[in-house]
């Protein structure tokens, strides 16, 4: 199968994805001033940031030992267990997520594609 035609098969982002990040996100913040009890996210925000962050590197090793081991469906479950731990940290340190995306923004329109390995 060519590169062209499987970009072409891949589905991308829909609206009401971008809409479920930020309605996280919001939920994020939310937890963080209200500190519900019972609360997964309440439970590492009281852990502090070096239990977020540990976290984070945790999720992120998951990801690459499912990646390599072909699992796909592994992968997808490490990665969204990954994409949310990070997000849990940017909203621990105040960072809104649009500046992360901003940055690939900026990095792409220069054409300094070291955010994807390059």
């Amino acid at each position: 199968m060519s590169e062209t035609k499987e970009m072409a098969e891949i589905k991308t982002l829909t609206e009401k994805d971008y809409q479920f990040l930020i309605e996280l996100e919001t939920l994020l913040y939310e937890r963080k001033e209200e500190m519900p009890k019972g609360s997964y996210t309440t439970s590492m925000y009281k852990k502090g940031l070096d239990k977020i962050a540990q976290k984070v590197g945790e999720e992120a090793v998951e990801t690459v030992i499912a990646s390599k081991n072909n699992k796909n469906k592994e992968t997808i479950n490490e990665a969204a267990d990954l994409l949310f731990h990070l997000m849990l940290l940017l909203a621990e340190k105040e960072i809104p997520l649009h500046k992360v995306v901003k940055k690939l923004r900026k990095r792409h329109n220069k054409g300094d594609h070291k955010h994807i390995g390059e």
